[in-house]
């Protein structure tokens, strides 16, 4: 009989471990593009800096993998807010920059100028 309840808790930790392991996959899943060697990292919660002075923060990133930003820094007459998916270009500070990757809590982007 005591065999029952360890062989019930047993299954319960094995399929704690199978949905931290499948939320695991999907976390690592959920980007669009593919990040490169070199690429500037924009990060959710902050701005960051990006070649040529200007910086850069993520407003929101829609499940279309559709990422707002603001750019700060630029030249008068240069956007403010952005909307860019994987492959669209945006310019600031003088610098040209292509979105090679959209996570939800990062936008990948490399120096195009």
């Amino acid at each position: 009989m005591r065999r029952v309840p360890v062989l019930l808790a047993a299954l319960g930790v094995l399929a704690a471990v199978s949905a931290c392991q499948s939320s695991g996959e999907q976390a690592e899943a959920a980007c669009a593009g593919a990040d490169r060697a070199g690429s500037v990292h924009i990060l959710q919660g902050g701005t960051n800096p990006l070649v040529g002075g200007a910086r850069a923060g993520i407003n929101s990133v829609g499940d279309d993998y559709e990422a707002t930003l603001s750019l700060m820094g630029g030249a008068a007459g240069e956007p403010g807010t952005v909307s860019v998916k994987v492959g669209d270009q945006f310019t600031v500070a003088g610098h040209r920059f292509e979105v090679v990757e959209v996570c939800q809590s990062r936008v990948s982007v490399v120096d195009d100028s």
